[in-house]
């Protein structure tokens, strides 16, 4: 029995010890391990750390400036998948989109870059069910 107050013979309290509290902690820790299961689990931010995952579904979107006409934005790194796959796609200012890589089960190197007009160019990564890590930077050529 756990005392909620220090006043003598006077105790109120919760027994921590009971059965229905074991199951209640028996039952928080089993949703909490279930979680990454059902919803997927991310680690850290794509473009700026190797970032792990556990069944993450999903697309993320990142802007890339391309300051001046014909320069080339995207970006250049590994992915190493476990399972499901990795989709990634740059799209020029105007919407078009100028490249596609996809990384499927495996260890697999990065090189996706777009060029045309000076703007934002969007990277969409698409994830399926992916397992893995990803780690990628920002490229210009």
């Amino acid at each position: 029995m756990i005392s909620l107050s220090k006043l003598p013979g006077l105790t109120f309290g919760i027994d921590v010890y009971s059965a229905p509290m074991r199951l209640l902690v028996v039952g928080l820790g089993l949703g909490l391990a279930a979680l990454p299961l059902t919803s997927g689990l991310r680690l850290g931010y794509v473009t700026l750390t190797p970032t792990s995952m556990f069944n993450a579904t999903g697309e993320n979107r990142y802007t890339l400036r391309a300051y001046d006409p014909d320069q080339a934005v995207g970006v250049r790194g590994s992915c190493k998948v476990s399972s499901g796959r990795a989709t990634f796609r740059p799209t020029d200012p105007k919407g078009t989109q100028s490249a596609v890589q996809v990384c499927p089960q495996g260890q697999w190197g990065l090189n996706v870059l777009g060029a045309g007009d000076g703007g934002n160019y969007t990277l969409t990564t698409d994830l399926e069910k992916f397992s893995g890590t990803i780690d990628i930077e920002e490229a210009r050529k």
